[in-house]
Parts: C-alpha cells; structure tokens; sequence
C-alpha cells in the first residue's frame, strides 16, 4: 500500500537515508517537518531532536520542492524512562503539535524516522504516531551500522561532519569532513574502541548536503568552528553555519532509488527458495491409523480459573479465563467477558494488568482474530505483555481462552535490589522484524527470562505474509525470533531458548520445520566453534511441534519461545524413555546454567491398539509416576508453575488419560502441585497423543 509521507528531519544522514527508503518502499514524501531550538541557540540539550545545523534546514524545502512545517521547541526532556506517557512540558509534545499540524494540511499517513538503535527516541515517535493514528517507518531500525554506513555513502549521499564528542575525534580535525572521507577512520574508531560507527551513541552529527531525492544540492559558503567543551580526550565541538545556498543540478537521480533491489527483506526471504524447492519434491504420506473408536471412561471438562503456586522469583500463572458459555455466542462479548473476568480475579490476588509478562491467547475460529483484537486492545495500554495466539478446538460455547503468566516486578529482590523488565514493543515498519500486529509487544525481560510472542512468516517492511510453503515461512519467522532475542541482548541466540512451541497447520509440515531448526543451530553451533565456544545442540531447549487448525493472518508456521540469559554449555540435560505396552513415554528435562530455571517436555505415543481398561489404567500410573521423575530430575524444589497439556482432541484415550493426570495432581499433597492446563489441539507428531510442557522457576 502506497502512503503519503511526512519526513521527520534533522538535516542528518540517517533521516535523509529513510527518506530514501521510503521511495524505495514505494511511498511518497509529501511534506518535511523538523524541530528547532529557539533562536540565537545552536545545540540543545535534548534526549530527542539534533538541533547543530538547523541554520540550513529551510534549503531542504528548497532542495527536495517540497513544504517544510517548523516548529520551535519549548519543552524540555521530562519523562526519560523506558515508556512514554504524554506529559504536558516535555518536548514529546512539541513533536505532537507539529506532526498533528501537518496531517492536518496535508492528509498524510505514515511518518519518516531515521532512528537506528535508540529505543528512546522510537519509543517517544511510536507514541506520537498512535495518538495521531500515523504509522511510523524506521527502515534503518537495528540494521548493522558498519553495513548502513556503507549503504549510505554508496547511495550519493553526501554529507558532511558537523558535531563530533567521542573519543578519537577532534574538532579541529574531523568538523566538515565528507562522510566517505572519514568511513576508514570510523571503522577503525569502532573496532578499537566500539565507537558506534553510524554516531548513534552521540559521537557525531552530519548535515546532508546533497542526495537522489534533493532537485538542488545544499552549498555551505561560510562556516566556524565551535568549541563546546575542550575536554582532553573527547572534546566536543560543532559546526555553525553563516551564509548558504542552493545549485541547480545537472542530474537527478532519483531514478537510481527507484530502481534499487537491495531490500533486505526480500534478499533474506531469496536465500531460503532454493530449500523450498527441495521440501516440495518430498510427499509425505499421511498413514496414521486413528484410535478414535476408543471408548472414554471419563468425560473431560474445562477448567475454571485457576492459580499456580507463587514462586520465590516472582512468578505465577493464572490459566483457563474463558469466554462465557451461551446460546448465542458472539466473540466481541466473550472475549470482553474473559478479559473483564482476568481483570477481576487479578485484583482479589492482589494483582494488576500491567503484571502479566505473557499471554497464551486460544480462539475457536481465527476469524475472529480482528474482533479480538478490538476488545483486547482496550485493556492493554503501553508496553503490553508479549502473547502467543492459535486456533483449537475449544469446548462448545467457549469461542476463547486465555492463560497468562504473572511476574510481580515492582518489588525488589534479595538485599532490596530491583527486578529489570524491559518490554520490547516496536510499532515502526522496518526491515528488521514485523512490527506488533495486534496489541501485544515482541517480547518482554524479565532480569535473565525472555518471554517472546509467537512470530510468523510476515515481511516485515510490507507487514504481508511471505509467499512460499512451510521451509520459507519457518526460515522467516525463525529468523524474525533470532532478531527479536538479540535485540532483548546482543548475546542471545537459540542456543538461550529453554522452551520452544512450533504451531503448524498440517502435520506434513512437521519435518520440514524441524529442518529449519536444526539447520539454525547448527549454523550457530558452527559460528561460536570459530571463536572457541561450542555448545551442544540438546543444551537448547527441544522443538515441541503442535497442529492447529489455523494461525494469525493464514500462516502455516508459528515459533513462541521462552529463553534464558545463562551459559548454555553449563545447562544440566536429562532425558528417558519408558517403555509401555503399545507405546513409549519420553521426557526431557533441560535446567539453565543459572540454575533458577527448568523446563519438563514429556511427551506420550502410543501405536494403534484394542481398548483394554486394565493396561490403560496402568499406562495412567506410569504417565503420573514418569512426570513426577522428571519433576525431582529438574532440581530441589521446584514449583511447575503450569503443565501446558496438548491433546489430541479426536482421540478420547488421549482425554481419558489427561483427564486422570488432572485429577491425580489435584489430589496431591504436595503444595507444588501444578496447574493443568488442556490445550486441544489437532495432531501431535504421529504417533503421539499427548504432550506435556513444564516451565519451572526454581
């Protein structure tokens, strides 16, 4: 979709560079807008706006034919933290004033932000955005700089150093300096000392002089030097413009963007074709032999409400929040019902909303996506918890569920020190990863826990699902979870995920998924060997992959994780097999090198076979007896948090025997007992009927 844009402007590379990508992406700029200081005043001191400079802003309107809307900046930075909510008096508000003026005059959609790392500033753009209902395009977001510095130059951007304060750079050296001159120099800076190589950590500041999109090219006739600080290893000075001018140009080259196939995107997404090809030469064939004629001796039910135990670390899940059971039932009413009904049990516990780190969110029909999301929305504001959404086959009447996990951050830990959230919630769209399509963030931390949402095989600068079958769309989504833990913490890899859930949509895309994953992290595994540090492949937590009728926006692979910041060469692995008649229980029990985590993967398959209720009852016991082995395997003293049980709904011994192990842990003494937590889902890896996922805080 093409939209009309307003250029958020600095006069710098980075916000020029976007522009650019903007008409790349096919989007037309029709409107600058820039923020500047009051006058006789050169650098301001603010967290937002680049300020040195603005002496030549107004030759943009000149250079590009276009309207430049200013406005002077009167607040100053109030609200620093993570979050933004509108405060009267800070500059955030002045970015309000003036983008609102120009969608007022000029009808735009969508906001150009040259922003490339700093979560302060896309943050506080985000929030302007939502409130004037302006979608925001940070193209640059998160792209390697080394690699941006080098786009940059080689696209005819020319532009010239006008403020440098880091180390290394000296005024009387490095001010008015042409980009490309100083690339060598800056590379060098950044290896030696990690100077950010694009100045976003404040060590310097560009105007543009000329690019494809300016008609006129910008000339600087006069200039002085201003020391702001002599400091003897950084000190910080910038350039004053005096007397400016515009020059006609021979060439335009906007048609050189027009024409640039350099999407990162799409070069991603063409990397994994050529496996494509290779999964669609494979036919699986679906032989499995349904136990449906199984007679059930229990009729399993849905579960109120209910509360895990509340772990020394914070931690606690309330699970089974269902849409009302009625004659009629309507989705906007039901999911407004179970919101209203999460909302109420939370505050007999002592809880809030803004508690929940992550949500587990089940609808009967995925049609009913977007009128979800309506209702949901209205609950969440800022900084919402990170959620996971699949069809299944919920009980009649029951068109949703929710499961949420809770983590009370507020209060402090031992010696009174402070648990860390930090909620990543990007709403720009970029080539980094999809922007949050509903009202949920991409992932929130907790200290050294990493809570993603489910991603799927969207692109992200055009937010459309990728064209291709289950490899392509694993790869994408796969890569969009890579992306989303390093940007939780530049470390973070899959080698950190101590819990993975893969949604598809058809059992025959279960190897090829599979595949992807293996692949990942052995391409992982390969890369940390060169730099001497090697961890095996079952360090990281097991694939679990589940089928499900169907996935956000028709997708055919959905990841969710749940990671650790720990060591994974130092994690404790266990795994067993049990042999039963007709079948194998088998778990796998995966602690963090930290030693504050573990996760349980038990998993039940079992061959085609008569119904014998002497064997079941006693495949009953050792299912019970297997699952509290895995539990003391996990460590001293943990607390299942919850046991996600996923079961084969068409199968009634699969329902039996879930409905026993239920039964069998209410019935316990033991004050660690978990909550269960049936998720009915369409097929399981054949020949498994059920599957069982433990996340423990120890």
């Amino acid at each position: 979709m093409k939209l009309k844009v307003v250029a958020l402007i600095s006069g710098g590379k980075d916000s020029c560079y976007n522009m650019m990508q903007c008409v790349a992406a096919g989007h037309q700029i029709v409107a600058l807008a820039n923020l500047c200081p009051v006058e006789n005043t050169d650098e301001l001191d603010s967290y937002m706006y680049q300020t040195v400079g603005h002496q030549a802003i107004n030759l943009y309107a000149e250079a590009m034919g276009l309207p430049l809307y200013r406005r002077t900046i009167e607040g100053s930075s109030l609200d620093t933290g993570r979050e933004y909510r509108k405060r009267d008096g800070d500059e955030v508000e002045d970015l309000y004033h003036l983008l609102k003026l120009v969608k007022d005059k000029e009808d735009v959609d969508a906001v150009s932000v040259g922003a490339i790392l700093s979560d302060y500033q896309r943050v506080r753009v985000e929030n302007v955005c939502v409130r004037l209902q302006l979608q925001p395009l940070a193209y640059l977001w998160r792209k390697d700089q080394e690699s941006l510095l080098r786009e940059i130059i080689s696209s005819d951007l020319h532009a010239m150093i006008i403020k440098v304060a880091a180390f290394g750079l000296d005024p009387e050296k490095h001010l008015g300096k042409s980009l490309a001159e100083m690339e060598p120099y800056l590379k060098q800076l950044s290896h030696k000392y990690g100077v950010h190589v694009c100045g976003e950590g404040g060590e310097y500041e560009t105007f543009t002089l000329d690019c494809p999109l300016f008609k006129k090219n910008i000339v600087i006739d006069s200039m002085e030097t201003v020391v702001h600080s002599a400091d003897a290893f950084a000190p910080v000075g910038y350039l004053r413009f005096s007397k400016m001018h515009v020059e006609h140009k021979e060439n335009n080259s906007i048609g050189k963007i027009l024409s640039l196939e350099s999407c990162p995107c799409q070069n991603s997404i063409d990397m994994n074709q050529e496996l494509e090809y290779t999964d669609e030469a494979e036919d699986i064939q679906d032989t499995v032999t349904s136990i449906v004629d199984l007679e059930c001796q229990l009729n399993f039910v849905g579960i109120s409400p209910s509360y895990s135990t509340r772990t020394t670390q914070g931690y606690e899940w309330i699970c089974g929040i269902l849409g009302s059971h009625c004659e009629d039932p309507n989705i906007q009413d039901q999911t407004k019902q179970a919101l209203s009904l999460l909302q109420g049990e939370l505050n007999k516990m002592g809880w809030k909303l803004e508690h929940i780190v992550l949500v587990h969110l089940y609808v009967k029909n995925m049609s009913d996506f977007g009128a979800v999301n309506s209702v949901y929305q209205s609950f969440f504001g800022v900084s919402p918890p990170a959620r996971v959404c699949v069809e299944t086959p919920l009980p009649n009447g029951h068109l949703i569920q929710l499961d949420c996990l809770l983590h009370d951050w507020v209060k402090p830990m031992v010696n009174n020190i402070f648990h860390d959230k930090y909620v990543l919630h990007v709403q720009s769209l970029s080539h980094w990863a999809p922007a949050n399509i509903g009202p949920y963030s991409q992932a929130v931390k907790v200290d050294e826990a990493v809570f993603c949402a489910g991603q799927i095989a969207l692109v992200p600068c055009t937010m459309l699902l990728v064209q291709g079958g289950a490899s392509v769309q694993a790869s994408l989504a796969f890569g969009h979870v890579e992306k989303i833990l390093e940007a939780m913490n530049s470390s973070l890899t899959l080698f950190h995920v101590l819990q993975a859930h893969c949604y598809v949509t058809h059992r025959s895309y279960i190897p090829f998924v599979r595949r992807v994953w293996e692949r990942k992290l052995r391409r992982i595994h390969s890369e940390e060997q060169e730099g001497s540090y090697g961890v095996e492949e079952n360090h990281c937590g097991p694939l679990v992959v589940i089928v499900v009728p169907s996935l956000p926006r028709g997708a055919a692979v959905e990841l969710h994780v749940m990671a650790i910041h720990d060591n994974p060469r130092q994690r404790t692995s266990y795994s067993e097999a049990v042999e039963i008649p007709h079948g194998t229980i088998e778990y796998q029990v995966l602690q963090s090198s930290t030693g504050d985590f573990a996760t349980v993967s038990l998993s039940l398959s079992l061959r085609p076979c008569v119904p014998d209720t002497e064997r079941e009852q006693g495949m009953l016991r050792t299912l019970c007896s297997t699952f509290q082995s895995a539990l003391e395997k996990a460590g001293s003293g943990p607390h299942p948090l919850c046991v996600r049980a996923f079961y084969r709904h068409d199968v009634p011994l699969a329902r039996w025997l879930l409905a026993g192990f239920a039964e069998s842990v209410r019935d316990t003494k033991d004050q660690r007992s978990p909550v269960v937590i049936p998720v009915p889902v369409q097929n399981l890896p054949i020949p498994q009927i059920l599957h069982f996922s433990c996340w423990l805080s120890l």
